[in-house]
């Protein structure tokens, strides 16, 4: 089993804030895209800024999951068009 990871994930590109989340799953690096569930209870793509091995002092909610190459089609389950739109506006 691959040790948990903490993630640095950015929304957007122009973002000036990182969110922490942890992840279990298929390991992550700088760069690589990640589904993460929205506040509104949809799912977004979020980018990996930086990835730590040390637990922070606050919780993190999960990935769940890495995204699929921009050459595969989206996985998103169901969320509002507001979140599924934003998602690919993230990605691009």
């Amino acid at each position: 089993m691959p040790e948990r990871q903490y993630v640095a994930a950015q929304f957007n590109p122009w973002d000036r804030r990182a969110y922490t989340y942890h992840n279990d799953g298929e390991p992550l690096a700088a760069g690589d895209k990640a589904v993460v569930e929205s506040a509104r209870g949809g799912e977004v793509f979020v980018t990996v800024i930086s990835v730590s091995n040390e637990a922070p002092k606050f919780p993190t909610k999960p990935i769940l999951r890495k995204a699929p190459p921009k050459d595969e089609p989206d996985l998103l389950g169901a969320g509002d068009d507001a979140d599924v739109e934003a998602s690919r506006e993230a990605r691009a």
